[in-house]
């Protein structure tokens, strides 16, 4: 089961509405994903390691694909952020596959230039860790760049902690950069 639909004002007032996506929302998806990976190309900083280039609507289909079956499975939360028909923000928890680790999942988050820091990553979070739990993941885990104190501070309002630091993970534009290690039990939460 996931939240079927949230609406609230961000911080700046704009109407964000948080839903499961479904498979016609192809387009947006796929816009949202080429918005990322055109960031990265200028913005070194930002804390996606995936998206090397433009993505076409078959590939985005396929991971769309994905998310919509692990739903059914539940073995994926996904919720994504929309202001109008625009796919503003995404967040998921991947439910880990081998019996002893069943209760566990990967975090990730992405949002969009123009809509951080206006409180969707922290409601998409929210949201997506109570449906993570109900459906009896209650241990996550993320890696985010350690230059991204934003990031880990909101991660650690919504209760993750560090877990350790893994020197050098990344080496984006000839600079390495460390990963910050977190996990949440959902448990104490």
């Amino acid at each position: 089961m996931q939240a079927a639909r949230i609406e609230f004002l961000s911080v700046d007032g704009r109407r964000i509405v948080l839903r499961a996506l479904r498979s016609n929302d192809i387009r947006a998806a796929t816009r949202f994903a080429n918005t990322l990976a055109k960031e990265k190309k200028t913005n070194p900083d930002l804390g996606i390691v995936s998206l090397e280039r433009r993505v076409t609507v078959k590939e985005e289909r396929k991971f769309l694909n994905r998310i919509i079956a692990g739903r059914r499975t539940k073995d994926e939360i996904s919720l994504a952020a929309f202001e109008g028909d625009r796919m503003v923000g995404h967040c998921h928890v991947s439910r880990r596959r081998q019996g002893d680790v069943r209760h566990t999942g990967v975090y990730g988050i992405s949002i969009i230039d123009g809509y951080r820091g206006v409180g969707i990553g922290r409601r998409l979070t929210e949201e997506v860790l109570r449906e993570a739990y109900k459906i009896g993941v209650w241990l996550v885990e993320l890696e985010v760049m350690g230059i991204n104190a934003a990031a880990i501070g909101l991660y650690e309002k919504v209760g993750f902690r560090r877990a350790g630091v893994v020197p050098n993970k990344i080496l984006r534009k000839g600079r390495h950069i460390d990963i910050v290690v977190m996990y949440a039990d959902l448990r104490n939460q």
